[in-house]
């Protein structure tokens, strides 16, 4: 990260991230993009898949950021050849959210919260697309004061697909009153940008491009193989 006395030069990433031209909306995902949980998530899943005995690596949970975990965890038992009932599904999402409670609360992604807020004080409306448990996602954005910013704010139980599905996206539009093309969307994971451009947004901004992105890496005992 920058010193604190270090200027910190405007990107073309920065200056795309900032124009809210040509659009009436701006839907934020969640995880990693408004609130800094990825690395937090990480280590939460590994330990819940640690207790059934199943593999978790960091390439897989990124390369499947912005599924539901209930989703990743299934698919990730059926590959290893877990069985797994849906109550032991449910009982590994709750064992991730307790873990991930235990590791504190994640900070707040200023640059992405600052556009944010500057959309809704032009009077654009602002929401929440999130692949999050709902009330996970209410947890964290309270906890920061944000909860009441957001116009709108959909998540995994609102909607029958999950991300990279159009769903959620195109749901967070529908609640909005907006159509889907004059939106744009901010993500940090490529599923969801997937997710918004199926929806027909008319752009799609990977905040993980911005000079002020600078997200935690949670120390974690990897159990890959």
């Amino acid at each position: 990260m920058p010193a604190a006395n270090e200027t910190v030069k405007m990107t073309l990433a920065d200056a795309s991230a900032r124009d809210l031209s040509g659009v009436d909306a701006c839907v934020f995902d969640c995880d990693g993009t408004l609130i800094d949980t990825m690395g937090l998530f990480y280590a939460a899943d590994v330990r819940a898949c640690e207790e059934v005995g199943v593999k978790m690596s960091k390439e897989v949970f990124y390369a499947l950021a912005g599924v539901p975990i209930r989703d990743i965890f299934e698919r990730l038992c059926a590959e290893q050849g877990v069985e797994m009932t849906p109550e032991a599904l449910d009982a590994m999402v709750d064992s991730c959210g307790e873990h991930a409670r235990n590791l504190g609360t994640p900070a707040a992604i200023e640059c992405v919260i600052d556009i944010a807020k500057e959309a809704k004080s032009r009077g654009l409306k602002v929401a929440v697309a999130s692949s999050g448990v709902g009330s996970t996602v209410t947890r964290h954005l309270k906890e920061h004061g944000l909860y009441n910013l957001f116009d709108v704010i959909v998540t995994c139980e609102d909607v029958k697909k999950g991300k990279p599905a159009p769903d959620l996206y195109a749901l967070a539009a529908e609640r909005l009153g907006v159509d889907p093309g004059r939106c744009v969307a901010y993500e940090d994971a490529e599923l969801g940008m997937q997710s918004a451009r199926a929806a027909g947004y008319a752009r799609v901004i990977d905040v993980r491009d911005m000079s002020g992105y600078h997200p935690k890496d949670y120390l974690c005992e990897s159990n890959e193989p």
